[in-house]
């Protein structure tokens, strides 16, 4: 059994729609990354850099960041071919993954936590708008990219949308106009249409589905 540590609105939902496509056996458990859970010496066991998702298994291991729990799961479940169905597509699934969870994710981060680009509270609003401009840039991008497109990687699902729609709904709530970004949109409704897919949004009270 598969246990996956998690939040709703968090980019853990990735995993979960993963998990709950590929019809693997899991359990969920919630960390209140709201109320400072994640810093827990309880949950510091599971996962020391204290975020979400850690996906555990039950013989005690422990996998942690987004792209590489998501390309297990799809290795694991290869009859889902969510990752891609040679190994070429596989590969640029990955490197989609990658890049949403070591540029775009970054990039929202900062605008919360300035403190963590620098030290001098002076210059926090000038980090927060540059963050923003850049969100907004990888939004953009991101529905180039869906341009002509069915899903992220082209005509098959993949591990890569239900992580792409992450940061989607994330730009609302840096109050962009996300409702512009017309083929992310379209993606987000083709989403919800999917069952596995949609049981995950609607456990998580995901925003997704009013947006």
């Amino acid at each position: 059994m598969l246990t996956l540590y998690y939040f709703p609105h968090a980019c853990s939902m990735a995993s979960h729609v993963a998990l709950e496509e590929a019809g693997a056996a899991f359990e969920l458990k919630k960390v209140n990354i709201l109320t400072g859970e994640q810093f827990k010496p309880e949950y510091r066991e599971i996962n020391p850099r204290a975020k979400v998702p850690a996906l555990r298994f039950d013989d005690g291991q422990v996998l942690l960041e987004s792209t590489a729990i998501l390309g297990w799961i799809g290795s694991a479940f290869p009859d889902q071919a969510l990752l891609g169905r040679d190994p070429f597509e596989r590969a640029q699934t990955i490197a989609t993954c990658a890049w949403l969870s070591g540029s775009v994710h970054p990039t929202f981060t900062k605008f919360y936590h300035p403190e963590q680009v620098v030290s001098d509270r002076g210059l926090f609003a000038a980090v927060k708008a540059k963050s923003k401009e850049n969100y907004w840039d990888h939004l953009q991008e991101m529905d180039r990219i869906m341009e002509g497109r069915t899903w992220m990687m082209g005509s098959h699902f993949t591990v890569a949308d239900p992580y792409a729609l992450v940061f989607y709904s994330w730009g609302r709530d840096l109050g962009l106009p996300i409702s512009d970004l017309t083929n992310l949109m379209a993606l987000k409704d083709r989403l919800i249409e999917r069952p596995a897919a949609r049981r995950v949004l609607e456990k998580e009270k995901s925003v997704l589905l009013s947006l």
